[in-house]
């Protein structure tokens, strides 16, 4: 077996001076002495602007509201779930919110307290579009948690090179048909192979996509999204990672094979340090015009497609629209990092959602089935980022208070639009209203883009992550086989074959019956199967 990461390694490390778990920030300063004289908050998340910028933003505004000072600490992503648990186990936790990514949220449940019900029953979380509510803000039956980011992959691609006349011939000389936005993997394959190599408008050569391929890079989630249609049967609900009846793991059936080739097959046409590749770069190069398309979260669209005029200029300042309805909309912060001015292709992006297939595997009958038209399945890829607070927490109605504030509808919008965010939309709001959009993107990019979200977000079919105890257990077996196959020294076979392995002596290792429950409920299936 490969090593088992994440929910293991606590058991193994239990002596840990605890003062080194007081709140620092991103710098190593000790915050201890900055929050006293008054009631304060401690909040811990990851150490980049995305989630930790606006954390200290809103932390800032908050402190000014209420007098409850707000002490921010950020620590390296790939150091929070172990800080966070050791914590937890040892009893040494310092802090009153954490915001983390949803799947960690049932490792975390034992220790934290849940959403009070005037939260719950009130229009800050009726508003959360409910493939977040329901699926993310809940474990064991117990509201656990708000949601504050919602995520999913969709493409993006470039309009200029799509509708160019001479490119549009050529596409059609080649493959017999019209250049358009892809619809299957087949034609994203094709579309991706037919870019690549071309002279961009600076001379040098284009990509024909770019996907994230380095390891703690996003990798998974490229994996997953590709699986997504290929692994969803119609009649078979929530067995894209698992049989949900036997939790015998489904990752290296032949849909899954067939992914994980294609995936390696398009890194031949993407640069050529693809597999050094992870998300913001993705998304940067992308938007700097080094990419005929790409797959990713929506960051893109704001990052490649704002125009100029910034964030501030997409939200018509402080009495504009349903933002200046309300007192706490005030714009009492410095502005936010706009993505505007940084994008080669401002104003040429168009969006398209996840491809998908008109063939699909059926894990009953094992085999490949046709469907009578291309299906696309929306893949909630990674689902998006959380707020709770630790049951040990000394304030938790203030702790709660703060990751509502975080959360609200008028604040939430505002970070939207800032491409340094990494807030995507979650909010029925954040799609009812297009009029931000369209300062920010322009009429045409925001008509697509808020289609492709809407439509991905009301797809008859619509896939959610992997979500249960382990998960970075799970993860990790995965990744290392993938590390194999990655540097040729396993096949796909091979090495979705071994992860299976692994994840089936996780599986018996964490309980089979409890870990069933738990995927069913992740899946949102009944416990019994009736």
């Amino acid at each position: 077996m490969t090593r088992l990461h994440g929910l293991f390694v606590i058991f193994v490390i239990f002596a840990a001076p605890s003062a080194a778990l007081w709140a620092t920030g991103a710098d190593g300063d000790d915050r201890a002495g900055q929050i006293s004289g008054g009631p304060s908050l401690r909040v811990l998340t990851r150490d980049t602007t995305a989630i930790g910028g606006p954390a200290e933003r809103h932390g800032r505004d908050f402190a000014a509201a209420t007098g409850t000072a707000v002490a921010v600490t950020r620590v390296p992503f790939a150091d929070l779930y172990e800080r966070i648990m050791l914590g937890f186990v040892t009893g040494h936790l310092p802090f009153d919110v954490l915001l983390v990514p949803s799947a960690w949220l049932p490792d975390f449940a034992p220790y934290l307290s849940s959403v009070p019900d005037r939260i719950i029953a009130g229009p800050l979380v009726g508003d959360i579009l409910p493939l977040y509510r329901d699926a993310l803000m809940r474990w064991n039956n117990r509201w656990m948690a708000l949601t504050i980011d919602g995520d999913l992959h969709m493409g993006a691609y470039r309009r200029d090179l799509f509708e160019d006349p001479d490119t549009r011939a050529a596409f059609a000389a080649e493959y017999g048909r019209p250049l358009q936005p892809p619809q299957t993997w087949s034609e994203y394959r094709d579309v991706a192979a037919f870019f690549s190599g071309r002279q961009g408008a600076d001379g040098s050569a284009l990509a024909g996509t770019l996907e994230a391929y380095a390891r703690d890079g996003q990798r998974i989630w490229t994996l997953f999204s590709h699986a997504a249609a290929y692994t969803n049967h119609p009649d078979h609900p929530g067995a894209m990672f698992f049989d949900p009846d036997t939790m015998v793991p489904a990752i290296d059936n032949p849909g899954w094979v067939r992914a994980l080739r294609e995936m390696l097959e398009l890194r031949r046409f993407g640069p050529a340090d693809a597999d050094r590749l992870d998300s913001e770069a993705v998304r940067t190069r992308f938007a700097a015009g080094q990419a005929a398309m790409n797959i990713d979260w929506a960051d893109t669209g704001v990052l490649a497609g704002a125009l100029g005029g910034g964030m501030a200029g997409a939200m018509g300042g402080p009495t504009d629209g349903k933002q200046g309805r309300d007192a706490d909309t005030r714009f009492t912060e410095e502005p936010l990092a706009s993505a505007a001015g940084t994008s080669a292709i401002a104003g040429n992006v168009g969006f398209f959602v996840l491809p998908g297939s008109r063939e699909v595997w059926n894990p009953a009958s094992g085999a490949w089935e046709t469907l009578p038209a291309v299906r696309s399945v929306s893949f909630l890829a990674f689902g998006g980022w959380i707020g709770v607070v630790p049951a040990a927490s000394l304030d938790r109605e203030q702790a709660w208070a703060y990751v509502a504030w975080y959360a609200s509808p008028e604040r939430s919008a505002r970070d939207l639009l800032d491409g340094s965010s990494g807030i995507n939309p979650y909010r029925l709001s954040h799609l009812d209203d297009p009029a931000p959009w369209r300062r920010l993107l322009g009429d045409r990019q925001a008509e697509d883009y808020l289609r492709v979200l809407r439509s991905s977000l009301s797809a008859p079919q619509i896939a959610r992550d992997l979500r249960l105890p382990g998960y970075r257990a799970y993860i990790a077996a995965l990744e290392d086989q993938l590390d194999r196959v990655m540097t040729g020294s396993a096949t796909p076979e091979e090495g979705l074959r071994a992860a299976a392995a692994d994840w089936e002596a996780l599986t018996d290792r964490l309980g089979r019956t409890s870990q069933r429950r738990h995927y069913r409920e992740a899946m949102g299936l009944s416990e019994t199967g009736d």
